[in-house]
C-alpha cells in the first residue's frame, strides 16, 4: 500500500491545477521566450489552461525589449536556452543586470538539460530549469514550487 507521501506524488493534473489557482491571483501573466513556433504554441496552450495570460518573444533580445513594459505585471518568465540572436543564457545574464528587472521568477527550458546547463543557468540567476519535452503536469509542479 502506498504511503501518504507516495499518494501525494500521484496527485492528478486537475488537483495540481486547482492548487496552482489557489496560490496565484486571477489572470496571472506569463512570458515565453522561444524561437520555435510549435513549442510556444504548446507552452501557450498549457499556460492558458492553467489560467495564465501569455506574452511571447522569439529570442532574448526581443524579450528584453518587451519585458521593460510587461515586467511589472508578469509573474513568471520561461526561456529556451538555444535560440538565435540572443540565447537563453545571455538573456538570463542580461535580464539580471537590468535596473528595471524586479526579480520575476525565470525558468530556463531546454532539451539540453544535462547537469552542466542546469548549473550554468542557476548560476546566472535562473530560478528553475524545465526539461523538454514537458507537459501540463511538470509545468504545474514547477509553478507550484516557485509560488508556494
Amino acid at each position: 500500500m502506498p504511503s501518504e507521501i507516495a499518494n501525494n506524488l500521484l496527485t492528478d493534473s486537475a488537483v495540481l491545477s486547482q492548487k496552482l489557482k489557489d496560490v496565484l491571483p486571477p489572470l496571472p501573466k506569463a512570458f515565453i521566450v522561444d524561437d520555435s513556433v510549435p513549442t510556444r504554441r504548446i507552452f501557450r496552450t498549457i499556460l492558458e489552461e492553467l489560467g495564465f495570460v501569455v506574452n511571447e518573444a522569439v529570442n532574448g533580445k526581443v524579450a528584453l525589449e518587451k519585458l521593460q513594459t510587461l515586467l511589472p505585471e508578469t509573474m513568471v518568465i520561461f526561456s529556451d536556452i538555444s535560440m538565435p540572436v540572443m540565447d537563453g543564457f545571455e538573456f538570463c545574464f542580461r535580464l539580471m543586470q537590468e535596473q528595471w528587472y524586479d526579480g520575476t521568477p525565470l525558468v530556463l527550458v531546454s532539451t539540453e538539460s544535462d547537469a552542466k546547463n542546469v548549473i550554468k543557468g542557476l548560476k546566472l540567476g535562473a530560478d528553475d530549469f524545465l526539461p523538454k519535452p514537458f507537459d501540463k503536469e511538470i509545468v504545474s509542479l514547477v509553478l507550484l514550487r516557485i509560488f508556494q
